[in-house]
């Protein structure tokens, strides 16, 4: 005798979804997530200001980046001179600072630093972030000195020296600052602001004299056959006095002050 096999469950009809298993009686009911906290935006300005600040910084760089063209403008940039030394003529014969005429050499001036720097200068020397480049370009210019001698009433020299000075002026720092402030009174854009005054007055204070004389020196660099051929870049002929100025006191001394208050 044959064994009956059990009925299968019936299926559900074609296109109808099986009905869902009844939960157990032991399941719990899953907890409602907690809403997440609000995290501050990292960028607290809004777009406009992102955006205002983004040009200023491009802007300021491209400054920086621009100021080294400013050297190719200066006058001292002279066409068919050696680097450190005079200007030549057609033949390559040095000519003479008297009889040089800068209308007969002009200088071909790149079209893009003038038409920059003209708008640009004056931020870049506000910031100051335009110093040293001609000190580091590939084709760096000639530096400058002042000898200085002060003489009290009498016409007694009471004091001498120089500045820049490595031995006077120390750390470096100090020596640095001599340096651009001699080179600054050299600067084309800032004649006939008295510079040279007002260090004269800045001597007489400090060693308390009545007469100083000052002395433009220039510092010319080696050029390259002066190199081959042993040259110091420190010898005699490296140095060309270019102006003398004798200037007396005008300030009064502070002993001298009239008292500004109170009684005499």
């Amino acid at each position: 005798m044959s064994k009956q096999r059990p009925e299968p469950p019936p299926q559900p009809a074609g296109g109808e979804k099986k009905p869902a298993a009844p939960p157990a009686p032991d399941a719990k009911a899953k907890p409602a997530k907690a809403p997440k906290p609000k995290v501050p935006s990292p960028w607290p300005w809004g777009p406009f200001a992102r955006v205002l600040v983004s040009l200023l910084v491009a802007f300021h760089l491209f400054v920086v980046f621009i100021s080294p063209w400013e050297i190719q403008l200066r006058p001292s940039v002279v066409p068919m001179a050696e680097p450190g030394g005079p200007p030549l003529d057609a033949q390559g014969r040095p000519i003479p600072p008297q009889q040089f005429d800068p209308s007969k050499y002009p200088a071909q001036l790149p079209v893009l630093p003038m038409a920059l720097t003209k708008y640009l200068h004056h931020y870049a020397n506000l910031l100051y972030i335009n110093n040293g480049y001609d000190f580091f370009s590939p084709d760096p210019g000639v530096s400058h000195q002042i000898r200085y001698e002060v003489f009290n009433s009498a016409g007694e020299k009471i004091a001498d020296g120089q500045f820049p000075s490595r031995r006077e002026q120390w750390p470096r720092l100090f020596y640095h600052r001599h340096m651009m402030l001699v080179e600054q009174s050299r600067d084309p854009m800032a004649a006939g602001q008295g510079w040279e005054s007002a260090i004269a007055e800045r001597l007489l204070e400090k060693h308390d004299g009545d007469r100083v004389r000052l002395v433009m020196i220039r510092h010319h660099l080696l050029t390259p056959q002066q190199v081959k051929d042993g040259g110091r870049i420190d010898g005699p002929a490296t140095y060309e006095e270019i102006g003398v100025m004798d200037h007396q006191r005008t300030r009064p001394r502070a002993a001298e002050q009239l008292p500004t208050g109170g009684t005499p």
